[in-house]
């Protein structure tokens, strides 16, 4: 009998075991399987292959002078440098045409007025009448878009309007942005999740743009007297994070939103391939050799 007991206590702690490490297990790989900034670090590779792209290799074309034209250059120039890049065929065709789409963004009052506009929204369709919090309400309006989504997008938007504004330092606003990245891994995205991979590939991007233009602080066009003389004297858009950022949020919304008009269905692929595309197009139009051949500084 004594024996039996000790058998029975025996199993009873062994099948206590097997179950404490399968619990462990199936939460390590739940947590596993959640989304991560870093599993959308290629996309923000691929930005700053760009980026160093124009750096070391752009040369401006003096007999050109007109902006649409310097534009149109500038756009054949990334595009062609799609091609180099280790994605898939679909996926250069989707980016190439996301910079075609976005070239506009190069030149700054458009970027600022897509980013900031005040006109009114009046329906989803109307995209490029509106600014980043419209289009982002917009998302979240039409059940594209969780709580979490939408506060994150949100408050980006907003802190990149205080900082234009002057109400936010560039060293504040680059915090806030790694604070989102940190609630963003803490809200669990299931792995399959199209707005979690667009809210991620925005972050993913912001956070290379800043590590690139830390490294890189030559290849920054010095926009001080045109831009304050534009901005009636008001303080500068932090550079790296306005023009990657605010085209990225555009670029994705503007996706989300355009392919849901369409489809009645959000093509979360295209909607984060977008964002790279505008923030890339953005962004190319302040950096230095660009920069200073498209407006003349």
């Amino acid at each position: 009998m004594k024996n039996l007991k000790r058998i029975l206590l025996t199993f009873v702690l062994l099948l206590s075991t097997i179950l404490t490490i399968n619990c462990s297990n199936e939460e390590s790989n739940l947590s596993e399987k959640t989304l991560k900034v870093k599993d959308f670090q290629k996309i923000g590779e691929i930005h700053n292959l760009f980026l160093t792209n124009v750096k070391n290799e752009f040369k401006p074309l003096e007999n050109i002078k007109t902006l649409d034209e310097k534009i149109n250059y500038v756009n054949d120039f990334n595009r062609k440098f799609v091609n180099s890049l280790n994605i898939s065929v679909d996926e250069k065709q989707i980016l190439s045409e996301g910079l075609e789409n976005n070239k506009n963004l190069m030149f700054e009052d458009n970027l600022i007025k897509k980013a900031f506009g005040n006109k009114p929204s009046k329906s989803s369709s109307n995209s490029s009448d509106i600014n980043l919090i419209d289009m982002v309400s917009d998302l979240k309006n039409n059940n594209q878009i969780n709580e979490t989504s939408y506060e994150i997008l949100y408050n980006i938007s907003k802190d990149i309007k205080d900082n234009y504004d002057g109400n936010l330092s560039d060293s504040t606003l680059k915090v806030n942005v790694e604070n989102y990245v940190n609630s963003f891994n803490e809200a669990g995205y299931d792995i399959n999740s199209g707005e979690g991979e667009m809210v991620g590939v925005i972050l993913a991007i912001s956070i290379s743009s800043i590590e690139w233009w830390e490294q890189n602080p030559e290849a920054l066009l010095n926009l001080s007297k045109r831009s304050r003389s534009n901005m009636h004297n008001k303080a500068l858009i932090a550079p790296w994070i306005a023009a990657d950022v605010g085209g990225a949020i555009y670029g994705a919304a503007a996706g989300a939103i355009g392919s849901y008009v369409i489809s009645g269905e959000v093509s979360w692929k295209a909607a984060g391939w977008g964002a790279l595309a505008a923030g890339v197009g953005a962004s190319t139009g302040i950096a230095g050799k660009i920069g200073k051949w498209l407006f003349g500084s």
